[in-house]
């Protein structure tokens, strides 16, 4: 059971490749540590039957600690979008989406919304990530593609 938090704000950032490319880069959730600053590890624990990351497991950093917490994923290809958040009973409550849709043939719209609830929880490692998560995941998702 995924733990619904509240509605989302979505914040939109242009990435300059194809919105499938980017979809893709995104949904290997096993490489996030590879591009989002305060996330120390990622390790995928279920996949779906594509393949797919369905269940992760993942430590981040905070101020003065380091904790982990498990999202669970889904996904809508028609439309490439993922879809995730963290069980019921998790003390970190974490929901949130990405969407890609094609701006050109080389270049897309990132739609990106996250809710996180850390009540009692030390701050986030990265003061910019406590302030603005949103939208430091989406710049270090474009810094990630850019070197891609």
């Amino acid at each position: 059971m995924v733990a619904l938090v509240k509605p989302v704000t979505p914040i939109s950032v242009s990435l300059p490749r194809n919105a499938r490319d980017c979809h893709r880069l995104f949904c290997d959730v096993a490489r996030t540590p590879d591009w989002l600053r305060v996330v120390r590890s990622a390790l995928v624990t279920e996949r779906d039957a594509s393949g797919r990351a369905r269940r992760v497991a993942f430590l981040a950093r905070l101020a003065h600690a380091t904790i982990g917490y498990t999202l669970h994923y889904l996904y809508r290809e028609r439309d490439l979008r993922v879809t995730w958040g963290t069980p019921v009973r998790s003390r970190l409550r974490v929901h949130g989406f990405a969407q890609f849709a094609a701006l050109g043939e080389g270049s897309c719209l990132m739609t990106y919304g996250l809710e996180l609830d850390k009540s009692g929880l030390p701050a986030w490692g990265d003061s910019h990530f406590e302030a603005h998560a949103a939208s430091t995941v989406t710049a270090d998702f474009r810094d990630f593609v850019l070197r891609q």
